[in-house]
C-alpha cells in the first residue's frame, strides 16, 4: 500500500511540474503565447530534452534492477538497455535539433515528399514513429502486466501519433497565425507524450524495485 502511494505521489509531482511549466510558458509570453513554446530553441524544447534524458535514465535503471534481481533473462535486460539508448538518441536529437539539420542540409534538396502535404525532406520524424510502432509489441512485453505502465504507454503512443501527424503538415503553406498555433499544439502534445512515457517507465521501475525490496526482506 505504501509503495502504491509513493508511486502516485511521484507521478503527481511529475505531472504537476510539467503542466505548471507549460502554463507558466504560455502565461508569461501572453498574448504571444507561442514565444516560449513553438520554436525548437524555446524553454519548452529544453524541458522536452530533459524529459527524454530522464526516460533514458529510468530505462537504464530498470535494466540495472532487472539484472540485480537475478530473475530476468539477458534478453529482457538488453531490451531495456536498447530502450535507454533509443531515448538517449532522441534527447540528443531534441537538444541539438539534429533531424532538422539533416532535413535542411541533406534531405530537403532531394525534393522527395513522403506524403503530398508534407514539406520536402521532412520525413525523419514519421520514420521515428514507424520504428517505434514496430518496436511497440516488444516494449509491451518488456513492461509486463503492470496496468498503470500499460495505460501510460498507450496514452504516450496515441499522443505521439497525433503530434507526428501534425508535424507532417507543411507549416509554410499556412498563414503565420495558424503556423504558430499548430506548432504550439504540436510541442505541447510532444511534451505530454514524453511525460506519459516517463510515467510508464517509472511505474515499471518502482514495481521492480519494490519487488527486490520485498525479496530482500523475506530472506
Amino acid at each position: 500500500m505504501r509503495s502504491l502511494k509513493s508511486e502516485q505521489l511521484l507521478l503527481l509531482v511529475l505531472w504537476t511540474i510539467v503542466f505548471g511549466f507549460l502554463l507558466v510558458m504560455v502565461v508569461t509570453a501572453w498574448p504571444q503565447y507561442w514565444r516560449f513554446v513553438a520554436a525548437e530553441t524555446t524553454p519548452l524544447a529544453w524541458l522536452e530534452s530533459v524529459l527524454l534524458v530522464l526516460i533514458a535514465g529510468v530505462s537504464g535503471l530498470i535494466a540495472y534492477v532487472e539484472a540485480l534481481s537475478g530473475k530476468s533473462t539477458r534478453k529482457v535486460i538488453l531490451g531495456w538497455v536498447v530502450v535507454a539508448i533509443g531515448f538517449a538518441w532522441l534527447a540528443v536529437d531534441e537538444r541539438f535539433a539534429l533531424h532538422e539539420r539533416i532535413r535542411d542540409q541533406f534531405l530537403k534538396p532531394t525534393g522527395f515528399k513522403l506524403l503530398p502535404w508534407m514539406e520536402a525532406g521532412d520525413w525523419l520524424i514519421p520514420l521515428y514513429m514507424i520504428s517505434g510502432l514496430i518496436a511497440l509489441r516488444w516494449l509491451w512485453q518488456l513492461i509486463g502486466m503492470n496496468r498503470s505502465a500499460r495505460l501510460f504507454l498507450v496514452t504516450a503512443i496515441l499522443i505521439s501519433v497525433c503530434a507526428v501527424g501534425m508535424d507532417t503538415i507543411d507549416i509554410r503553406s499556412l498563414n503565420k497565425g495558424m503556423e504558430r498555433l499548430l506548432q504550439s499544439i504540436e510541442e505541447g502534445l510532444e511534451t505530454l507524450a514524453m511525460t506519459s512515457f516517463l510515467s510508464a517507465f517509472l511505474c515499471v521501475w518502482m514495481a521492480r524495485l519494490n519487488s527486490i525490496i520485498h525479496q530482500v526482506k523475506g530472506t
